[in-house]
């Protein structure tokens, strides 16, 4: 087949163009560059990189570094080269590194260079919470940097044109101790990163505090999961904290021991040996007890954070005070117990100063006025002591009732004073008392009571028996009552006080109630009613065995007695008096004349009238009966003629006698046996 000539011509343009492009090849290899290499073919912006080759025939060359020129214009001696050049800061991504020769200008491609990203640490260890700055380059040009603690994206930055950021603010995240790594990322992937090393920290609520007060403390940067013991120097703490997954914990509370003061090292430490230490100051403190009370008062002073093994002086208002014991030193870890009595003083704030060669602490101490009121309730007229301490010194006391002074006297040098006073007469219920030295005062309740007095306890039927009543309701009805008799009703005055005067009813001897009452309050007292008999009245007329008229008067005589007297007087016809004719009560008079209704019959001294004679009271006490006397009425015979009789009715009865035997002889039967004829 024959070709064309335009296929030739076709055939020939391609060839030419063909040996135009291989020519500048051909030249190359005409250089005879046969070994050029670089030291290292990877690393970030910065890296310093050694270029070596020979065979170089040209007079000088110059290294180029993707576009930039890094190795300037530089002899080759002896057909060989060798140059030190720091990789540009340019974005990540594979450069070539060019050597031209002049005066040729050929150049030669080396080994490519890949750019790899790199960041760089303001420093390389710290804690939990610290703000590092990062840097970088290498990085892809423009694009979002994501920079990570642990693969945990914490800030994001943008690069530059060149790759490169810097000094980007990274805070450092709650984290375990020990080694970790902080990275950055473009969208290709990450730089492998560099080690930031978390350290252990503390942190206390404060870095002052006294014995037996509480702190707070808290931590990260520890061990994972890991118990955390606490010591003040050599001495532990009691408390233990657990810190979580990333070796922190929060707020532990715990209490400072008993140590001597001044500066030591509070160290908190995990179980693996990992620690951390802050400053604390020990300060001496003082505590009493009480903290306030009137002069006198045994104060208990204890104190904390002094120094070991120090002697302890103790002082009130600068002075210095007798302690128990007599000299106090502290302890080993600082701390003492004393005690002192309050020195006399007007009251006020005091301070209390405990101090040893190096520390002092202060309190103060209240010293209060007391004042005591005895008895706080009872009758009007009641006596009231009333004693006080911590008043002004040598300053007047007014004490009052119920807004009225009662009494002034003057305090002491150091201020106490004790007095006595009656209660005012007042209505029932509370009334207040007032002590005050014009600066200080204090105030007091008393309770008033009611009460009721008689006067006197004890009389007669008819005396005057004044009744007082007092502390009832003011201005109240008052019934004052002898046994269930009512003798008096009026009103209290406005002090709740009645006085009366009642007699003394006719009433029994012995006790008798008298009863006041104003219809809230009711009270009772004794009246004891004479009790004591009157005497016996002796018999007068007719005396014994002695002839009386039929219409007789009987005399005996008078008796007195204090509630007066009555007579009882009594007539039988026999000793014993079961045989009355005639008895006669209340008489007022020592005598009593029968009426004709009342006329005796004659009797003989044989059978005599009896008579006997008592006196009753208006208190019904009754006397014994007088020893009873007789007495007869009407005709008498006398001693012979009596004898006469009595002499002739014998012999009558003799004569009688012996008429009746010998009748009685007669009519008797012979004894003895019959004999028949």
């Amino acid at each position: 087949m024959r070709l064309s000539k335009r296929f030739y011509a076709i055939l020939f343009t391609i060839l030419l163009v063909a040996l135009m492009l291989l020519i500048p090849a051909l030249h190359v290899l005409a250089a005879n560059v046969t070994n050029v290499a670089l030291s290292v073919i990877s690393g970030p912006p910065g890296t310093v990189v050694t270029i070596t080759g020979s065979g170089f025939s040209a007079a000088s060359y110059t290294v180029t570094f993707g576009a930039i020129q890094v190795v300037p214009s530089t002899t080759i001696s002896t057909g060989a080269i060798s140059a030190v050049f720091a990789v540009p800061s340019l974005p990540r991504a594979t450069y070539n590194v060019t050597v031209t020769v002049t005066p040729t200008g050929d150049t030669v491609n080396t080994p490519t260079f890949t750019i790899t990203p790199e960041i760089s640490l303001s420093k390389s260890s710290g804690v939990v919470g610290d703000d590092i700055h990062v840097s970088g380059n290498g990085f892809l040009a423009n694009t979002t940097i994501t920079i990570s603690f642990d693969s945990v994206g914490i800030t994001s930055t943008s690069s530059d044109s060149s790759g490169t950021f810097s000094n980007v603010d990274l805070t450092i995240p709650e984290a375990r101790a020990g080694w970790h790594t902080i990275s950055a990322r473009d969208y290709i992937g990450s730089f492998p990163g560099v080690v930031f090393i978390v350290a252990p920290q503390i942190t206390l609520s404060t870095s002052t505090a006294s014995v037996g007060s509480t702190i707070t403390c808290s931590g990260n940067g520890f061990a994972a999961s890991s118990n955390i013991s606490f010591s003040l120097d050599s001495t532990a703490i009691s408390g233990v904290a657990t810190t979580n997954v990333n070796g922190k914990f929060s707020n532990t509370t715990l209490t400072i021991p008993a140590i001597s003061g001044g500066a030591h090292t509070f160290q908190a430490r995990d179980t693996s040996g990992n620690s951390a230490t802050a400053n604390m100051t020990i300060r001496s403190v003082i505590t009493i007890n009480p903290n306030n009370g009137p002069a006198g008062t045994t104060v208990t002073v204890t104190g904390s954070g002094f120094l070991a093994n120090g002697s302890i002086n103790i002082t009130y208002d600068g002075a210095s005070v007798t302690i128990s014991p007599s000299s106090v030193t502290a302890d080993s870890k600082g701390s003492f117990t004393t005690s002192f009595k309050a020195p006399s003083g007007p009251s006020g704030v005091h301070t209390i100063i405990a101090s040893d060669a190096s520390y002092t602490a202060s309190t103060q101490f209240t010293s209060v006025i007391v004042a005591t009121v005895t008895p706080t309730n009872g009758v009007v007229g009641t006596t009231i002591t009333a004693s006080g301490a911590g008043f002004k010194a040598k300053a007047p006391i007014i004490i009052s009732y119920d807004g009225s002074q009662a009494v002034l006297i003057t305090t002491d040098s150091v201020g106490n004073f004790s007095t006595t006073f009656s209660a005012s007469p007042s209505s029932t219920g509370t009334h207040q008392i007032t002590i005050t030295d014009q600066t200080n005062t204090v105030k007091f309740s008393f309770n008033i009571l009611p009460a009721i007095t008689v006067e006197p306890t004890s009389g007669f039927v008819g005396s005057d028996i004044t009744v007082k009543a007092t502390g009832f309701t003011a201005n109240r009805g008052i019934t004052i009552r002898y046994d269930a008799d009512q003798k008096i009703s009026s009103n209290a005055d406005p002090t709740g006080t009645l006085i009366a005067i009642i007699k003394a009813p006719t009433s029994v001897g012995g006790n008798h109630l008298i009863t006041v009452s104003d219809g809230t309050s009711t009270l009772t007292a004794i009246f004891a009613m004479d009790s004591i008999p009157p005497s016996v009245p002796p018999l007068l007329v007719p005396s014994s065995l002695t002839k009386a008229d039929k219409i007789a008067t009987l005399g005996w005589q008078e008796v007195t007695d204090h509630s007066g007297v009555t007579y009882t007087l009594q007539i039988a016809t026999d000793a014993t008096f079961s045989s009355l004719i005639l008895q006669k009560q209340g008489l007022t008079t020592p005598a009593y004349t029968l009426t004709e209704e009342e006329t005796l019959k004659s009797v003989s001294k044989k059978t005599p009238y009896y008579w006997r004679v008592k006196a009753i009271d208006a208190a019904s006490n009754e006397s014994e009966w007088s020893t009873p006397a007789t007495f007869y009425v009407g005709f008498v015979l006398a001693d012979w003629a009596q004898y006469v009789i009595f002499g002739v009715v014998a012999v009558l009865f003799g004569v009688v006698g012996f008429l009746l035997g010998r009748l009685t002889g007669r009519r008797t039967p012979p004894t003895g046996n019959a004999v028949s004829p």
